[in-house]
This record gives structure tokens, sequence and C-alpha cells, in this order.
């Protein structure tokens, strides 16, 4: 079931300090956000939180793709 593993996804992310999980019905989107404060931040700082978001996003593509569900990652 989809939902039930977003949810595990969320529970992990939470666990790890790692982004938000987010479904948007309408689009059919998934959106991984990140809380980053902009006070004392560096470019280096947003980088390695960007990074984050990234491998976050292919892991949970590779976790969903074990289980059957794939998702279109074409974005035209």
């Amino acid at each position: 079931n989809l939902a039930f593993e977003f949810l595990n996804a969320n529970l992990w992310f939470a666990e790890n300090n790692g982004p938000h999980l987010c479904y948007d019905n309408n689009s059919q989107s998934l959106l991984l956000a990140l809380n980053f404060s902009l006070n004392e931040s560096s470019v280096e700082k947003l980088e390695c939180e960007i990074e984050v978001v990234i491998r976050s996003m292919e892991n949970l593509y590779h976790i969903l793709q074990d289980k059957g569900i794939t998702l279109d990652t074409d974005y035209t």
C-alpha cells in the first residue's frame, strides 16, 4: 500500500533527521521538504542539506521499486 510506505518513509526520515515526505494528489507528485534555518547558514551547509534531500529521494525510489511501486520520473 502506497500510503503505508509513505508513512514508513516519514517515520524513518524523522528518526534520521531527514526530510518530510508529502504527496500532492492533484498533481500526483511527491515532495521532500527539509526544515532549514537560514540564520547562521552558509552555502556549504545549504549544499549539504540539498544532498541529504537528493539521497533521501534516491533511497525512497529504490525502496518503493523493490516493493513493486514504480514512480514516474518523466518531468515533462
